[in-house]
């Protein structure tokens, strides 16, 4: 029998707090990309924006360690890859990882609810909120189960890599312009670079489960290829932006792309690695979502200067 103590440091490790860091790294991105767009920040706005995120990344969280509960007793766990690892030690928190996911879950939604009636949202913004919430509970829940028939890599580019961006827009400009369509690919292709590190180390696993990934079918070595493909594109579409200077806005786009380097520099070194063993897979797919991570705080650092909400 564990003491309460040791009860509340699992629950909070059965959040794995990291992945909600990046989640919200990512929409504070387009927070501060709207501000600089000409928006006034509003903080009202971005307090309550926050909670809606937050609580819907958190019921993801939550609900996919309890629905994958067997398939990660066989997976390879880091500080940023597989799942925590918590409910197989201590089972008896199973049910209050479901239930405490469909609590983050209704909370976002009224959470969307008050935000849309408050601030006199269109009711698209209820229903975006809602769409988004139930395709992150069946990523892995049933009866649809994404995840498992082969959509987790689509359910991932679209939930966080423009549902997510969309969101953090959304809050404070209340509707999408061509600032956001130049930095949605993008954020889409890290998306999908994304999913493909977190699927990487877990292949043997994923396919003792039947969770039908890309990895599964294709393998780590191509599918490290997919990841310097997507990068490359990435960083592609900040160097075709700036040339082409067809959206006005005080961000240098050479900065960005010289920054996306970092991650296209990890996901080469990762290829050209022995990318088939699991262990040396792992580590560098662990590097390339460090990467991603260091490339989102610094652009947000720098995207905060832009706005003085950085002195």
């Amino acid at each position: 029998m564990i003491s309460k103590t040791e009860t509340v440091l699992k629950i909070i490790q059965l959040g794995r707090l990291k992945l909600p860091l990046i989640a919200f790294l990512l929409f504070l991105f387009w927070v501060l990309l709207a501000v600089v767009s000409g928006v006034c920040f509003a903080l009202d706005r971005f307090l309550l924006g926050s909670a809606i995120t937050l609580a819907a990344v958190l019921s993801v969280n939550y609900g996919n360690d309890y629905f994958d509960v067997e398939l990660d007793r066989y997976s390879k766990r880091t500080a940023f890859l597989g799942g925590s690892g918590i409910l197989q030690e201590t089972p008896e928190l199973r049910d209050f990882a479901k239930w405490f996911a469909l609590v983050m879950m209704s909370l976002s939604i009224i959470f969307a609810a008050i935000f849309t009636v408050v601030f006199s949202y269109s009711t698209f913004f209820f229903a975006f909120v809602v769409v988004g919430n139930l395709l992150g509970w069946f990523y892995a829940a049933p009866p649809l189960r994404l995840s498992y028939r082969g959509f987790s890599e689509i359910t991932t580019v679209v939930a966080v890599g423009l549902m997510l961006p969309s969101l953090g827009y959304l809050i404070l400009k209340a509707s999408l312009d061509l600032a956001f369509g130049v930095f949605a690919l993008p954020c889409m292709l890290y998306a999908f670079d994304f999913i493909i590190c977190v699927e990487i180390p877990d292949m043997e696993s994923d396919l003792r489960g039947n969770k039908n990934t890309l990895i599964v079918r294709k393998g780590r070595k191509f599918s490290f290829a997919l990841i310097i493909i997507s990068v490359s594109l990435a960083s592609l579409c900040f160097l075709i932006v700036q040339l082409a200077n067809f959206v006005h806005l005080p961000v240098d786009f050479r900065l960005i792309f010289l920054l996306s380097l970092l991650p296209l520099f990890l996901g080469v070194l990762g290829l050209v690695r022995k990318t088939e063993d699991r262990n040396i897979a792992t580590e560098s797919v662990s590097y390339e979502i460090l990467g991603l991570t260091v490339f989102l705080v610094i652009v947000n650092c720098y995207l905060s200067i832009l706005t003085h909400i950085i002195p």
